[in-house]
C-alpha cells in the first residue's frame, strides 16, 4: 500500500504473490506479475506505471502519491525528466491530463496542480536521491 495506485485489496493480492514491499514491486517482471494477478484491469503497462510512480515517490523529496500518478499519467516517468523541465512547461503537460478521467481518479478530489506545486516537483526532482526502498 506504500506505492501509489496500490490500495488495500490490490496490496493483499500482491502479497499473496510474494510482492510485499515496494522494492519487490520495483524488481518484478511487469508481464509476469500482470499475468499472475489475473485481472482484466491490470496489464503489463499498468504494472510499469506502478513501478514508475513508486520510483518517483522514493526518489523525489516531497512528492505525494497522487503527484506521482499525475506525472506518470502525463508521460513523465523519471526524476531526471522532471528535473530537466521548466515548471511552466511541465504544467502544460500536466494540466490536460488532469481533465481526463484517469487524471480525475489520480487526484481523488484534490485540487489540480498549479504552477507553485509543479515548481516544487521540479525542485524536488533536482534534489533527487538514489532510490533505496525496503
Amino acid at each position: 500500500e506504500a506505492a501509489p495506485s496500490i490500495g488495500p485489496k490490490r496490496a493483499e493480492q500482491l502479497k499473496a504473490l510474494g510482492v510485499e514491499t515496494v522494492a519487490q514491486l520495483l524488481a518484478a517482471d511487469p508481464e509476469g506479475l500482470a499475468e499472475r494477478l489475473g485481472s482484466s484491469r491490470v496489464d503489463a503497462a499498468t504494472v510499469v506505471a506502478w513501478q514508475h510512480q513508486s520510483e518517483l515517490m522514493c526518489g523525489v523529496p516531497g512528492l505525494r502519491g497522487h503527484d506521482a500518478q499525475v506525472l506518470v499519467g502525463s508521460g513523465f516517468t523519471s526524476a531526471e525528466e522532471i528535473a530537466a523541465m521548466n515548471a511552466a512547461d511541465l504544467l502544460q503537460f500536466v494540466d490536460p491530463f488532469c481533465d481526463t478521467q484517469e487524471g480525475q481518479r489520480a487526484l481523488r478530489g484534490a485540487a489540480r496542480p498549479d504552477l507553485a506545486e509543479v515548481t516544487q516537483w521540479v525542485r524536488g526532482a533536482r534534489q533527487r536521491r538514489a532510490v533505496e526502498v525496503a
